[in-house]
């Protein structure tokens, strides 16, 4: 399956769809710090720089469109403005990219406090494009990390999905199903290099910091990935 990413950071999106077995196709990223990273880790993938510029009718189609839109004024540490505010009104980018493109499969990531400030209006704005979707709450350490991480998931699809194929749903019960990978997932910690805060002489260090500040635990998204190819096997 082929996977278009939007607002990619340094990739964990990305890196957990691969290993689930996708195939990133394009990735769309305005940092330049990230942009190298990306260069770097997906040499042969097309990268866009800004989300506000793109005319999706000109994009190659995929099969998913994942990505974590700007939390800054959804955040509970921000001024509340949620989904009209300069940074998360970015979501209506993320939406047209849906509208246009009609992947197969969405995948949207923010904070915990969306559930009080703008899901209600992202689940109406994709069922308005011919989409169902699941939700989930799910910390990191659902898959081994060393903190809580709360993060809202949202898996969507077109209704007729749902009319047409008899299968549990994606992220049914995705809590446990999470639980039940920790022991695979919670070795890999083990292997994370450190990045102390406070430590001098290492390269572009506060760019690394915001980049894994804003980034999402690969290994989450991994496991959606799965789920979704499991769906597809089973349809």
């Amino acid at each position: 399956m082929n996977v278009g990413s939007l607002f990619s950071g340094i990739g964990g999106m990305d890196l957990g769809l691969e290993r689930a077995g996708m195939r990133v196709r394009w990735q769309v990223e305005i940092d330049p710090y990230c942009n190298r990273v990306l260069a770097k880790r997906w040499p042969h993938v097309t990268r866009y720089r800004d989300v506000r510029t793109i005319d999706w009718a000109t994009v190659e189609p995929i099969d998913i469109l994942c990505g974590g839109f700007p939390c800054q004024d959804i955040s509970l540490c921000g001024k509340g403005a949620g989904l009209h505010g300069e940074r998360s009104g970015l979501w209506s980018k993320y939406a047209d990219a849906i509208r246009v493109l009609k992947p197969k499969y969405v995948l949207i990531e923010n904070v915990s406090a969306l559930r009080h400030r703008g899901l209600g209006d992202v689940l109406r704005e994709i069922a308005s494009f011919g989409y169902d979707a699941e939700w989930h709450c799910i910390p990191a350490c659902s898959v081994g990390a060393p903190h809580r991480r709360d993060r809202v998931w949202v898996v969507a699809y077109p209704h007729a999905l749902r009319q047409q194929e008899q299968r549990q749903p994606v992220t049914h019960d995705a809590g446990r199903q999470l639980r039940g990978v920790r022991s695979e997932y919670a070795g890999w910690w083990g292997t994370e290099p450190e990045l102390g805060r406070v430590a001098h002489g290492v390269p572009h260090r506060v760019d690394r910091l915001r980049g894994l500040g804003n980034a999402v635990v690969p290994q989450i998204v991994e496991a959606f990935g799965r789920m979704i190819m499991e769906a597809e096997a089973a349809a």
